[in-house]
């Protein structure tokens, strides 16, 4: 059997993760397949959160050595991604194909790279996303201590990334947004296969409440406190809108500010942290619309999970969230457009109706079926025939 190794520094609970475990059960028992991961491999519960079928006997997991104080997320993701590419490196000898589920990976070997956001880009960062406060801002910004970091990161690393060194590699991009980044920045050419998105059934319309959902980290970047006060605009044009947060949080400032935000809307606004899987799918399928906020994204999973829910999103124009609703009705400019948006569709019965059903043909795109078919497609065209025990190694 032929060796792959697939590869993901985190295992946490994103679009990423949808990917690695698809890999992970499309290769099992046709391949010796290994799993190299930052962090433990929990493998029952990834299954749940992905309809997946991975067989924890028929994957070989490495989790990378990583210092202690860096093992449990927040701030040093540079330092954890360069201890994570030193180990990955030190066993591609073992290795005949290797693939990164998760961003760039330089295996000092050709590889399949799946991309899944641009955090590794500072000057791409910087123009999006707003800086956190805190801790991971001050370390997030420019300045010399972020220099001094990054230089530590390097030397972790064993020198510092010379992106010319991926142009070798295919690379899969997760939206037409991402593909187009990565031709323009770096000249490097990528194929675009959206990743898998889990959903179960979606429900009918007409047991939906009039209720808007926000689905995502609760982060600066996915802008929770702008969609609460876009909402309370929109209800002050007659619209008795409530809105439900769905997303993990933790202690820091930006949380608690989302709290107290909260606690200030309670007769409209509820929050409900972390809530996974069934429960999760539950409120999706009892709210007819859905508002995300981030203004330039790679590809947005919690977008396509409400598409696939028979949810409406409004979200911003320009990025791939726009992609995959596919319907300029959806998105708006800034703040103050989506107020209008989101009122003008409210009023339009019809129109929704319409919105609704061009969505309902949309959400086929965003299957695991078409991920795995497509990238079948990559490997053999690279690689040969899948499953073929004269699969040509990577040289």
């Amino acid at each position: 059997m032929r060796r792959i190794c697939i590869t993901h520094p985190g295992l946490g609970s994103g679009g990423s993760e949808a990917c690695a475990m698809a890999l992970l059960e499309m290769f099992q028992g046709s391949y010796e397949t290994t799993l190299v991961t930052g962090a433990p491999f929990d493998c029952g519960r990834l299954n749940r959160a992905y309809n997946s079928h991975v067989a924890p006997d028929r994957v070989k997991v490495l989790q990378a050595p990583t210092p202690a104080v860096l093992r449990h997320g927040g701030a040093g993701a540079a330092l954890r991604g360069a201890f994570f590419e030193r180990f990955v490196k030190s066993i591609r000898s073992d290795l005949d194909l290797c693939i990164s589920s998760y961003n760039f990976v330089d295996f000092g070997r050709p590889a399949i790279q799946f991309i899944g956001d641009f955090i590794w880009d500072d000057e791409v960062r910087l123009a999006y996303d707003p800086v956190r406060p805190g801790l991971r801002g001050l370390i997030q910004s420019r300045n010399p201590a972020r220099w001094a970091y990054l230089a530590a990161a390097n030397l972790i690393r064993g020198g510092r990334r010379d992106m010319r060194v991926f142009t070798r590699d295919v690379v899969v991009a997760n939206s037409r947004w991402s593909a187009d980044m990565l031709a323009r920045r770096y000249g490097i050419p990528s194929r675009v296969i959206y990743p898998p998105v889990y959903a179960p059934p979606r429900a009918a319309d007409s047991n939906r409440l009039a209720d808007f959902v926000f689905l995502g980290r609760i982060v600066p970047e996915k802008r929770v406190l702008q969609a609460i006060d876009v909402l309370g605009r929109v209800r002050g044009k007659g619209h008795a809108v409530k809105l439900h947060v769905i997303g993990p949080l933790d202690e820091s400032i930006y949380c608690d500010q989302v709290r107290a935000k909260v606690r200030d809307c309670s007769d409209w606004v509820r929050l409900h942290g972390g809530i996974y899987g069934g429960e999760k799918f539950a409120e999706l399928g009892r709210c007819a619309f859905g508002l995300h906020m981030r203004q330039r994204e790679p590809f947005g999973i919690a977008v396509a999970e409400m598409v696939k829910m028979g949810v409406v999103p409004f979200v911003p124009a320009g990025s791939a969230p726009h992609e995959i609703v596919d319907d300029d009705r959806l998105a708006f400019r800034d703040d103050d457009h989506a107020v209008e948006v989101i009122d003008r569709v409210l009023r339009d019965d019809a129109e929704l109706a319409d919105i609704r059903a061009k969505l309902a043909r949309r959400a086929g795109d965003f299957s695991t079926e078409r991920f795995v078919g497509e990238t079948r497609k990559v490997f053999e065209e690279t690689w040969g025939p899948f499953g073929a025990s004269s699969a040509a190694a990577v040289s």
